[in-house]
């Protein structure tokens, strides 16, 4: 997985989910891409570089959006360390481990955010919360997740392995071209 690829996924990420989608629909649920970036960094690298992400991308997502600082990053922290706990024991080559890992850390991040911004003294409307936003947002995250982690961890590995396959064998002797040979 490349660092690059990582900080402009980041970018990215941030711009859209402050910037763009909330100027272009306002009040339409969107995926939380931050998170999902953290999720599939945290299923790929392990929960470290996950948390740490999920750190970066939540701080800057708080100051943006003008949440609670700190309440974001928090919630997205602790998904990322719970995947990071299973994260050895995951089959990384299929599409379907971030989504159903995505779907149930959307889950825990939407209880610790909302245990969070409780504890902050703001009011918490859990059947809104319950039946409306969290499973439009499990479903966003788990479609967005997936092409986030194609993007940054099969995709790559995907080009490399073709990349692998064509090299000749080494000891091998290759007949030079010549006339009559292709």
């Amino acid at each position: 997985m490349k660092q690059a690829r990582v900080v402009a996924a980041l970018f990215v990420s941030v711009l859209l989910q402050t910037a763009v989608i909330p100027a272009l629909l306002p009040g339409v649920i969107v995926p939380d891409f931050v998170f999902c970036l953290s999720a599939a960094v945290a299923i790929a690298a392990g929960g470290g570089q996950g948390v740490a992400l999920a750190a970066v991308g939540g701080l800057i997502k708080d100051g943006l959006t003008g949440a609670f600082v700190g309440a974001n990053a928090g919630a997205d922290m602790a998904a990322a360390a719970l995947i990071g706990i299973v994260e050895p024991q995951l089959f990384k080559e299929s599409l379907l481990t971030p989504a159903v890992v995505i779907g149930v850390a959307t889950w825990v991040r939407e209880a610790v955010y909302m245990f969070a911004i409780g504890s902050f003294g703001a009011r918490v409307d859990v059947q809104r919360a319950v039946y409306v936003l969290v499973p439009w947002l499990t479903a966003l995250n788990c479609c967005a997740g997936v092409l986030i982690y194609k993007w940054i961890y099969l995709h790559p590995r995907e080009r490399q392995s073709t990349l692998i396959q064509a090299e000749p064998v080494a000891g091998t002797q290759s007949r030079p071209r010549g006339p009559g040979r292709s």
